[in-house]
């Protein structure tokens, strides 16, 4: 499936450089994200905040603004929408339990505390992005337009490696060092894994060049897994899939942009 998956976002990519008469941008981007995932308490601030990790991206867009025979003159619907094809790095993301149930002296909160996760993500993504002014307007080198705010929704296909310790012990030769519920049949999913999610998010554009935008962008993604983080919750207690929220900052360059780089 990885392969396959791998064939048609690159087939995706090249067709796309290969259209004519369209405009095409390229980003780099870094930020963090937090997953919510079955490590801590529901709804608790510290579970869906302080797991989080660094996420790092590379873009690129393409736009229709350029009009040509293939486009309705009279249709300015192009002249708001963005591809973008995606690739996004997660590092670093650690895992730990937060919440009522890892407080307190007892066996079973000390467990929690000694479980943590670690998690690495590879993301390819595509995007429709909405932008709420013309971006032929916005992108025109003497406009007083200087920020362009939009709407993002898309799919994602993500390979990713979880992993599991306890500071009470090595797990895989002592189970009963994790909590009781972590113990009992295919409870834990630890390893390499594979899934799709939904993407929506929020973001805008400002001008700082005639050829360079700065952007701001915030995600939220929705796995079709339970099995990211390593731990199926639907087997222990409940039916809640992985979800992310990753916020990013970063620059993108217009390509085929007939501008100079700086005023």
């Amino acid at each position: 499936m990885k392969p396959l998956i791998t064939i048609i976002f690159v087939i995706v990519f090249i067709l796309e450089f290969k259209a004519q008469h369209f405009t095409h941008d390229i980003g780099v981007f870094v930020g963090t994200s937090s997953l919510q995932a079955d490590y801590g308490q529901r709804g608790n601030f510290a579970s869906e905040w302080n797991n989080n990790g660094i996420s790092y991206s590379v873009a690129h867009y393409l736009s229709f603004y350029n009009r040509t025979l293939r486009w309705d003159p009279n249709n300015v619907l192009h002249n708001h929408l963005m591809v973008k094809t995606e690739l996004q790095y997660l590092s670093n993301v650690k895992l730990e339990h937060h919440g009522k149930w890892a407080k307190g002296s007892s066996y079973g909160a000390e467990q929690l505390r000694a479980m943590n996760g670690t998690l690495r993500m590879l993301n390819l993504g595509l995007h429709l992005e909405y932008y709420y002014r013309p971006l032929e307007e916005f992108v025109y080198p003497h406009s007083h337009m200087w920020f362009n705010p939009y709407f993002t929704f898309g799919i994602k296909y993500s390979s990713f490696t979880n992993g599991l310790q306890s500071n009470l012990g090595d797990w895989t030769q002592d189970i009963s060092v994790l909590p009781k519920k972590y113990t009992s049949n295919k409870a834990l999913d630890v390893g390499s894994g594979n899934a799709f999610s939904l993407a929506l998010g929020l973001g805008t554009r400002f001008k700082l060049a005639p050829k360079i935008d700065l952007v701001a962008q915030f995600n939220y993604q929705y796995f079709f897994s339970d099995k990211i983080d390593g731990l199926q919750a639907k087997v222990i207690e409940n039916k809640n899939n992985e979800w992310l929220v990753n916020i990013q900052f970063g620059i993108v360059y217009h390509l085929n942009f007939n501008t100079p780089l700086f005023y």
